[in-house]
């Protein structure tokens, strides 16, 4: 073993230690992104290219689109292939976003206000009106199909308004084929290019629009889905200790964070809050717990299923919970059948493995995991 891979082997132990534990082998696996439109369409991303808009560094502008039934028929069916110690099939929980910008409403406005649809309606707006929530509601009444909180939209509202008022020609052009992803803004950090974490701000006044964002949030997800979400994932993990009293009074009592987690501040600077330690659970306040595996077969740097089973084997080791984090984008056909097929394939073999490996395994949804933590 090289000097990398032990101090990768340790780091992967060591990171592991703190929180709740749990003595059974629970598998959990989280996906971020549904509801977000992030690239619209196939003409919409040929417009982009036409105009020299900037999106060819992201895999996610280039293969990432709203969910179709395709695509959901598909991860459930692959879902259903796999079976846990419990006899119950493996469960996704979705974090979702809720809403997306109202492009033509926001554009009628002169750039000056914001307004936002439920992603439903969205999906309605994109041809995606054959009964594709129905699929939804059959992969929730199935138990394969769990729906967590993402945010109201995946988008840092009020510095993209600020940048479309100013007449960024890409932006404005990109809102109207409903975009908003275009990198290499004059004037923005590294770190907020895109426009993609919710909660980035640089100016104190954004607050109130970013507090009202997360009620407004999880009352559109309880009239969707018909419960209060146990769970948020921040987008791009960006979030402000300011806004947890916010979180806990919406009626959820788990925040999803990084071990060091990226936190905005007044005139855009990023500082790092360290959550490794502030793990224990807590009555009556707001519990933070730590994503400790990754899946991301259709990226450039994904290696085989073999380093998520280490990290598992590691988290199994310090009886927690196997939390695996992985994106829509990984199982979306929209843009590129072949991107679904190959995410699917390697889901079904990381599946296969986990049952092969542990077949005292079990597979939960992000709630129920949550009901079983223990300090």
């Amino acid at each position: 073993m090289s000097f990398a891979d032990l101090k990768y082997a340790l780091v992967r132990n060591l990171k592991n230690i703190p929180g709740p534990v749990v003595k059974k082998k629970l598998v959990v696996i989280e996906c971020d992104d549904y509801g977000g439109i992030r690239m619209p369409s196939l003409d919409a991303l040929k417009q982009m290219k036409t105009a020299g808009v900037p999106i060819e560094g992201s895999r996610y502008n280039l293969l990432d689109t709203l969910e179709d039934k395709d695509d959901l028929n598909a991860l459930f069916e692959t879902l259903q292939t796999v079976h846990g110690a419990d006899g119950k099939p493996a469960v996704m929980s979705p974090f979702v976003n809720v809403a997306n910008p109202d492009f033509e409403k926001i554009k009628n406005s002169g750039y000056k206000e914001y307004f936002y649809e439920p992603f439903p309606a969205t999906l309605h707006k994109y041809g995606h009106n054959d009964g594709i929530m129905n699929y939804w509601k059959q992969g929730i009444e199935a138990g394969i199909f769990t729906p967590e909180f993402h945010g109201r939209e995946h988008v840092s509202v009020q510095p993209w308004l600020e940048k479309l008022q100013e007449g960024d020609p890409h932006l404005q052009f990109a809102a109207g084929y409903g975009f908003v992803a275009v990198a290499n803004v004059k004037g923005l950090p590294a770190y907020a290019q895109e426009f993609r974490p919710e909660f980035y701000f640089d100016k104190d006044r954004h607050k109130a629009f970013l507090h009202n964002s997360i009620t407004e949030g999880v009352k559109l997800f309880e009239q969707l889905f018909g419960y209060t979400p146990a769970a948020f994932m921040p987008s791009n993990s960006v979030f402000h200790p300011d806004f947890e009293d916010t979180v806990l009074q919406s009626g959820i009592p788990f925040l999803v964070v990084a071990h060091k987690n990226p936190t905005p501040g007044v005139n855009g600077a990023l500082t790092f809050t360290n959550f490794t330690f502030r793990q224990k659970l807590q009555k009556g306040k707001l519990n933070f717990y730590i994503r400790n595996c990754a899946f991301e077969p259709t990226d450039k740097a994904y290696a085989g299923v073999d380093g998520t089973i280490r990290q598992m084997a590691a988290a199994f080791r310090w009886n927690k919970p196997a939390i695996i984090s992985t994106h829509r984008v990984n199982f979306a056909g929209g843009l590129q059948k072949d991107n679904r097929e190959k995410g699917l394939s390697e889901l079904k073999k990381l599946l296969q493995a986990i049952v092969k490996r542990w077949p005292d395994a079990e597979f939960k949804s992000t709630a129920n995991m949550l009901k079983e933590l223990k300090n």
